[in-house]
Protein backbone atom coordinates (compact mmCIF):
# COMPACT_ATOMS: atom_id res chain seq x y z
CA UNK A 1 0.00 0.00 0.00
CA UNK A 2 1.29 3.49 -0.84
CA UNK A 3 0.48 6.96 0.51
CA UNK A 4 -0.31 9.74 -1.99
CA UNK A 5 3.35 10.75 -2.10
CA UNK A 6 4.41 7.24 -3.16
CA UNK A 7 5.84 6.28 0.24
CA UNK A 8 4.97 2.76 1.46
CA UNK A 9 2.66 2.46 4.47
CA UNK A 10 3.32 -0.47 6.83
CA UNK A 11 0.77 -3.29 6.71
CA UNK A 12 -2.27 -2.73 8.93
CA UNK A 13 -1.55 0.89 9.81
CA UNK A 14 -4.55 3.25 10.05
CA UNK A 15 -4.82 6.75 8.61
CA UNK A 16 -6.49 9.33 10.85
CA UNK A 17 -7.57 12.79 9.83
CA UNK A 18 -7.94 15.71 12.20
CA UNK A 19 -8.32 19.47 12.07
CA UNK A 20 -5.50 21.52 13.55
CA UNK A 21 -2.59 23.81 12.89
CA UNK A 22 1.11 23.17 12.51
CA UNK A 23 4.10 24.70 10.75
CA UNK A 24 2.40 24.17 7.38
CA UNK A 25 -0.75 26.00 8.48
CA UNK A 26 -4.27 25.39 9.67
CA UNK A 27 -6.39 22.71 8.06
CA UNK A 28 -6.94 18.98 7.79
CA UNK A 29 -3.98 16.81 8.70
CA UNK A 30 -3.62 13.13 7.87
CA UNK A 31 -1.42 10.92 10.01
CA UNK A 32 -0.67 7.21 9.84
CA UNK A 33 -0.74 5.41 13.21
CA UNK A 34 0.24 1.91 14.10
CA UNK A 35 -2.57 -0.64 14.47
CA UNK A 36 -4.12 -1.34 17.86
CA UNK A 37 -2.93 2.05 19.04
CA UNK A 38 -3.48 2.80 22.71
CA UNK A 39 -6.47 5.22 22.82
CA UNK A 40 -4.89 7.21 25.67
CA UNK A 41 -1.74 7.63 23.61
CA UNK A 42 -3.84 8.84 20.69
CA UNK A 43 -5.72 11.18 23.06
CA UNK A 44 -2.40 12.68 24.22
CA UNK A 45 -1.44 13.18 20.58
CA UNK A 46 -4.75 14.92 19.91
CA UNK A 47 -4.26 17.09 23.01
CA UNK A 48 -0.94 18.30 21.59
CA UNK A 49 -2.77 19.33 18.39
CA UNK A 50 -5.13 21.60 20.38
CA UNK A 51 -2.18 23.78 21.48
CA UNK A 52 -3.51 24.87 24.87
CA UNK A 53 -2.14 28.16 26.22
CA UNK A 54 -1.93 29.77 29.66
CA UNK A 55 -4.58 32.32 30.53
CA UNK A 56 -4.04 36.02 30.07
CA UNK A 57 -4.01 37.62 33.51
CA UNK A 58 -6.69 40.21 34.08
CA UNK A 59 -6.26 42.42 37.13
CA UNK A 60 -6.74 45.97 38.33
CA UNK A 61 -4.84 48.10 37.59
CA UNK A 62 -5.19 47.01 33.98
CA UNK A 63 -2.11 48.89 32.76
CA UNK A 64 0.96 46.69 33.47
CA UNK A 65 3.02 49.81 34.30
CA UNK A 66 0.46 51.18 36.79
CA UNK A 67 0.71 50.86 40.54
CA UNK A 68 -1.94 49.87 43.05
CA UNK A 69 -1.91 50.79 46.72
CA UNK A 70 -1.91 48.97 50.03
CA UNK A 71 -5.47 48.22 51.16
CA UNK A 72 -7.09 48.64 47.73
CA UNK A 73 -8.81 45.49 46.39
CA UNK A 74 -7.10 43.82 43.42
CA UNK A 75 -9.57 42.02 41.16
CA UNK A 76 -8.37 38.88 39.35
CA UNK A 77 -9.91 37.32 36.23
CA UNK A 78 -9.17 35.41 33.04
CA UNK A 79 -8.74 38.13 30.43
CA UNK A 80 -10.29 37.47 27.01
CA UNK A 81 -10.88 33.73 27.48
CA UNK A 82 -10.73 31.70 24.28
CA UNK A 83 -10.97 28.10 23.14
CA UNK A 84 -7.24 27.59 23.76
CA UNK A 85 -6.93 29.61 27.01
CA UNK A 86 -10.15 28.55 28.79
CA UNK A 87 -11.96 25.95 26.68
CA UNK A 88 -13.80 24.02 25.76
CA UNK A 89 -11.28 22.86 23.17
CA UNK A 90 -12.60 19.82 21.32
CA UNK A 91 -10.92 17.55 18.79
CA UNK A 92 -11.71 14.09 17.42
CA UNK A 93 -9.82 11.75 15.13
CA UNK A 94 -9.05 8.08 14.70
CA UNK A 95 -11.99 6.95 16.84
CA UNK A 96 -11.01 9.08 19.85
CA UNK A 97 -12.64 12.34 20.95
CA UNK A 98 -11.26 14.78 23.49
CA UNK A 99 -12.55 17.93 25.18
CA UNK A 100 -10.31 20.09 27.37
CA UNK A 101 -11.54 22.78 29.77
CA UNK A 102 -10.03 24.80 32.60
CA UNK A 103 -11.38 23.56 35.94
CA UNK A 104 -9.81 26.29 38.11
CA UNK A 105 -7.08 28.90 38.32
CA UNK A 106 -4.64 29.05 41.23
CA UNK A 107 -3.31 32.53 41.88
CA UNK A 108 -0.03 32.90 43.79
CA UNK A 109 -0.02 36.54 44.82
CA UNK A 110 3.69 36.87 45.64
CA UNK A 111 3.10 37.68 49.30
CA UNK A 112 2.48 34.09 50.43
CA UNK A 113 -1.23 34.18 49.61
CA UNK A 114 -2.68 31.52 47.27
CA UNK A 115 -6.23 31.70 45.91
CA UNK A 116 -8.18 29.21 43.80
CA UNK A 117 -10.92 30.68 41.64
CA UNK A 118 -12.90 30.13 38.49
CA UNK A 119 -12.92 32.62 35.63
CA UNK A 120 -13.29 35.61 37.96
CA UNK A 121 -15.15 38.85 37.31
CA UNK A 122 -13.64 41.55 35.11
CA UNK A 123 -13.38 44.96 36.75
CA UNK A 124 -14.79 47.76 34.63
CA UNK A 125 -14.65 51.52 34.99
CA UNK A 126 -17.30 52.73 37.40
CA UNK A 127 -17.18 49.66 39.65
CA UNK A 128 -15.24 51.61 42.25
CA UNK A 129 -13.00 50.18 44.94
CA UNK A 130 -15.28 47.38 46.14
CA UNK A 131 -13.76 43.89 46.51
CA UNK A 132 -14.26 41.45 43.63
CA UNK A 133 -17.38 39.30 44.08
CA UNK A 134 -15.55 36.22 42.75
CA UNK A 135 -11.75 36.48 43.00
CA UNK A 136 -9.56 39.14 44.53
CA UNK A 137 -6.85 40.06 47.00
CA UNK A 138 -5.74 42.98 49.17
CA UNK A 139 -2.06 43.66 49.77
CA UNK A 140 -1.07 44.83 53.26
CA UNK A 141 2.53 45.85 52.47
CA UNK A 142 4.08 47.85 49.69
CA UNK A 143 6.47 46.14 47.30
CA UNK A 144 6.89 44.60 43.88
CA UNK A 145 5.00 41.31 43.62
CA UNK A 146 5.11 38.56 41.02
CA UNK A 147 1.62 37.17 40.48
CA UNK A 148 1.55 33.65 39.02
CA UNK A 149 -1.67 32.26 37.52
CA UNK A 150 -1.77 28.47 37.08
CA UNK A 151 -4.65 27.29 34.91
CA UNK A 152 -5.63 23.71 35.70
CA UNK A 153 -6.96 22.01 32.56
CA UNK A 154 -8.66 18.63 32.44
CA UNK A 155 -8.84 16.90 29.07
CA UNK A 156 -11.55 14.22 29.00
CA UNK A 157 -11.20 11.64 26.25
CA UNK A 158 -13.08 8.56 25.08
CA UNK A 159 -12.68 6.01 22.33
CA UNK A 160 -12.49 2.28 21.63
CA UNK A 161 -14.64 1.55 24.70
CA UNK A 162 -12.25 3.37 27.02
CA UNK A 163 -12.16 6.82 28.60
CA UNK A 164 -9.99 8.87 30.88
CA UNK A 165 -8.68 12.27 31.84
CA UNK A 166 -5.39 14.01 31.24
CA UNK A 167 -4.52 16.88 33.61
CA UNK A 168 -2.53 19.81 32.24
CA UNK A 169 -1.30 22.83 34.22
CA UNK A 170 -0.11 25.95 32.41
CA UNK A 171 1.20 29.08 34.10
CA UNK A 172 1.95 32.71 33.39
CA UNK A 173 3.17 35.63 35.50
CA UNK A 174 2.79 39.38 35.81
CA UNK A 175 4.51 41.94 38.00
CA UNK A 176 2.49 44.28 40.20
CA UNK A 177 3.83 47.27 42.10
CA UNK A 178 2.01 48.07 45.34
CA UNK A 179 2.63 51.49 46.89
CA UNK A 180 1.54 53.21 50.01
CA UNK A 181 -0.34 56.47 50.27
CA UNK A 182 1.32 58.80 52.77
CA UNK A 183 -0.72 61.54 54.36
CA UNK A 184 1.23 64.52 55.57
CA UNK A 185 -0.54 66.91 57.88
CA UNK A 186 0.77 70.42 58.24
CA UNK A 187 -0.25 72.84 60.93
CA UNK A 188 -2.04 75.91 59.89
Amino acid sequence: MFEGDGQPVPEGWVRITCWGSDVIGEGLHRVWVEPRVDPERLARSLLAQVELKPISIGLVPKDPDAMTVVGLPVWLWVDEPSRTTWGPATIAAGGVSLTATVESVTWEMGDGTTLTCGKGTEWKRGMGADPSPTCGHIYVEQGRYTIRARSHWVARWSGYGQSGTIPVTLSTTRQLDVGEIQVIMTGG
